[in-house]
């Protein structure tokens, strides 16, 4: 028996392939209403049935148009890709992909399930992000697996940084954190590179009596940090 392997993408499957009355609804009506639920009530809200409630028809009738959640879950993530406003570029690798990442980014602030779904495959509006991710990296020469691992860092980076904002969590309150806890170990050891480092300008030796401190952080310095760091190593000459 021939293994027929995982079900086409959504986007491939062709608009014929089901037999029956004409469609009412479109993929981007549903994708539409999956977002609305989502951004009201949260990821777990979204299902077949409750799709079917906000449309007014019944959960079977859904399938006509989608296999089951995980399509649910890809229209959605496609489906807010549509809020990018993608600018010419311009040739600078970093300020052409800090445009793609800040727009991520804000994107995911706007739409918090979105770090919860691994779609099950790309739609037009992700194509079109790894089309304009492709164009700024394209001035620094690499091979198309080196960047397509860079695109996938710098997304991921984006992803888990938006991530900890959605959950309350600040740049500053994470460092300083990490500072006193650091701090307080290195009474305890012999650690002569880090005391180094905390005798630095950019963090104020620790004390006995207090925990260091850091420099002043916020989360768009953190995150910039963080896109150069990866730019650094995907393309050091760049």
């Amino acid at each position: 028996m021939t293994n027929a392997g995982p079900p086409a993408s959504l986007w491939l499957r062709g608009e014929d392939t089901k037999r029956g009355p004409r469609p009412a609804y479109t993929l981007e009506q549903l994708a539409d209403t999956c977002v609305r639920i989502a951004d009201d009530q949260g990821l777990r809200a979204v299902s077949m049935r409750g799709v079917a409630q906000e449309l007014g028809t019944a959960a079977a009738s859904l399938y006509r148009y989608v296999n089951g959640k995980d399509d649910l879950m890809a229209l959605m993530a496609d489906s807010v890709g549509a809020e990018y406003d993608y600018p010419p570029l311009t040739g600078n690798v970093r300020t052409d992909v800090l445009a793609i990442a800040v727009q991520s980014r804000a994107i995911h602030r706007r739409h918090p399930w979105l770090s919860q779904i691994q779609p099950t495959g790309l739609g037009p509006q992700s194509m079109r992000y790894l089309d304009q991710m492709v164009g700024a990296l394209s001035p620094t020469g690499l091979s198309a697996p080196a960047t397509m691992t860079g695109i996938a860092l710098l997304t991921g980076w984006v992803t888990s940084f938006a991530a900890q904002e959605s959950a309350g969590m600040s740049a500053r309150s994470s460092a300083n954190s990490g500072a006193e806890h650091i701090g307080a170990l290195l009474a305890h050891g012999d650690y002569p590179h880090l005391a180094a480092l905390y005798a630095s300008t950019d963090i104020s030796t620790p004390t006995t009596e207090s925990a260091p401190t850091t420099e002043s952080i916020d989360n768009n310095t953190a995150f910039e940090a963080g896109i150069d760091a990866l730019l650094f190593g995907i393309a050091p000459n760049n």
